[in-house]
């Protein structure tokens, strides 16, 4: 949701230290076939130890993988791996072997990943998607992303890791991003219950794939479900409804997967942050 913290490419997100104890196997596969994670795995190899990490995002990553404290421990140098790891893959980072046989292999670990993705076009360092180019859902502006895809406030479960939160002011018109027909809303929430993503606005697109306007303003929903809307047809206004800690857009792009929602990468036809000011141009 929202966030005043600098928006960076990529995004860094540090996942956890492991104890000074002899490295133990880390999980099963079976966890790590869900789709929108990135982990990584420690199972034995030999007499020693192979560190695996499972990418089940849309888009690759950089991983980064210090051990520190090694007692025992060969075939890691200094300690420090860096490695991209592709969509959609597992890949062996890292195998570790005794420097002398009988003792047990001993470390402490961090592990992090940065997302090599956003969704504004020819942003530095970030890999590009394919598929229709969204275009910017409001009216108004310049304003400026607030939190990105994975960021580590909230955009980092299955259902939003691609969402992006645009700051702006309460009020500001919110425009269909793409071509589709509304199959749900909430107008008349006021506050932060009962819905976390407060009043909105989900449009399905000939493909299939969902497009979802969150924390609208109370009572400004304009559009009904069923309704078929354009390409800039008006919605609703921005607000600060739901789980937002500031006037904000929240924007995700989804797919269906089972019962729920997985959020899935997309890009905008043009940056976010570099735009005339449309609102003051047009009067």
């Amino acid at each position: 949701m929202f966030s005043l913290r600098p928006l960076f490419y990529p995004f860094l997100l540090l996942l956890g230290l492991a104890p000074l104890v002899p490295a133990l196997a880390a999980g099963n596969q079976a966890k790590a076939d869900k789709p929108g994670s990135v982990r990584l795995f420690i199972n034995r190899a030999g007499s020693g130890k192979a560190m695996d990490v499972s990418n089940t995002l849309e888009v690759p990553v950089e991983v980064t993988l210090r051990l520190t404290r090694m007692v025992n421990v060969a075939g890691v140098g200094k300690g420090v791996i860096r490695k991209t790891i592709p969509a959609n893959s597992r890949v062996r980072v890292a195998t570790l072997s005794k420097r002398k046989a009988g003792g047990p292999i001993m470390f402490k670990h961090s592990f992090s990943y940065a997302m090599l993705f956003s969704p504004e076009p020819d942003q530095p360092d970030s890999v590009q998607v394919d598929g229709p180019a969204y275009a910017l859902p409001w009216q108004g502006g310049p304003f400026r992303i607030s939190q990105g895809a994975g960021g580590d406030f909230s955009h980092n479960s299955p259902s939003g890791r691609y969402a992006v939160d645009i700051a702006m002011p309460v009020g500001t018109p919110i425009v269909a991003a793409r071509a589709g027909t509304v199959v749900k809303i909430r107008n008349g929430q006021g506050g932060r219950f009962p819905d976390p993503a407060g009043n909105y606005v989900r449009i399905e697109h000939e493909d299939g794939t969902h497009s979802a306007y969150l924390h609208l303003s109370r009572g400004s929903v304009r559009v009904k479900p069923g309704q078929r809307v354009k390409l800039g047809t008006l919605l609703g206004k921005s607000g600060n409804t739901g789980r937002s800690t500031g006037p904000h857009l929240h924007f995700v792009v989804q797919k269906a997967y089972g019962s729920s929602m997985l959020s899935i990468p997309f890009r905008f036809n043009q940056p976010v942050s570099s735009l005339p000011n449309f609102a003051l141009s047009s009067q």
